[in-house]
């Protein structure tokens, strides 16, 4: 169980939670349905998921989980952090009717969308419904660098296929994160995660989020 694994509880539960929420409140905004005067609020949600990600990255790379650590911290860094500052950049400089200029952000989002997806395959020794979320996660950033470059899709076109993917991503994060919950706590499989689709061989080192799939399968 968790607690033969990690040095302390599993991080995975309030890690994939914060995930669903900024899932949930990147979907608003790529649908419109969360305007310019939320960007305060936007940033306040997202500064909270980055410090659920932070501390279960830093626990994940403590307990020897090179590729989940790695990823969370990725993550909260640009995912929430950096989204988060920029939300709040934003508001500020719209309410004083300061021009902010964003000609970074296509590139930067470029970077992430190219490093996750060269990462993805190492998911595949772990749960395979978090290997789905993150195809979901790499088809999300594919369409924001389309829609921050304004090139290969219409812009209202790239902006949904980015909504309805990391919508997804947050259901997926939501069923795993109480997947890892209620089967750690009744110590059965209440809700399935699956197998890996890869097997490493006892001597090799698990890979991204295998010991979440030990751990809500035992």
């Amino acid at each position: 169980m968790a607690s033969e694994s990690h040095s302390f509880s599993s991080p995975a539960p309030q890690a994939l939670t914060a995930l669903a929420v900024a899932c949930f409140i990147f979907f608003g905004l790529l649908t419109g349905k969360i305007g310019q005067d939320s960007r305060l609020a936007v940033a306040c949600w997202l500064f909270g998921g980055f410090i659920c990600q932070f501390v279960a990255g830093i626990m994940e790379l403590k307990d020897k989980n090179h590729t989940g650590g790695n990823v969370m911290l990725l993550f909260s860094s640009f995912f929430m952090l950096v989204t988060a500052l920029i939300s709040m950049a934003e508001f500020i400089c719209h309410v004083n009717e300061i021009h902010f200029a964003m000609a970074s952000d296509p590139y930067g989002w470029l970077v992430l969308a190219i490093a996750l997806t060269l990462f993805t395959p190492a998911y595949l020794v772990g749960s395979p419904v978090f290997f789905v979320a993150l195809l979901f996660a790499d088809a999300t950033l594919w369409f924001l660098v389309a829609l921050k470059f304004q090139a290969v899709l219409p812009p209202p076109t790239a902006a949904l296929g980015a909504a309805y993917c990391v919508l997804i991503v947050g259901l997926l994060g939501l069923y795993l994160a109480t997947a890892n919950m209620l089967n750690t706590a009744f110590q059965q499989t209440i809700l399935p995660v699956g197998k890996p689709l890869v097997v490493v061989g006892k001597n090799g080192a698990l890979g991204a989020h295998a010991r979440l799939s030990e751990e809500t399968v035992s």
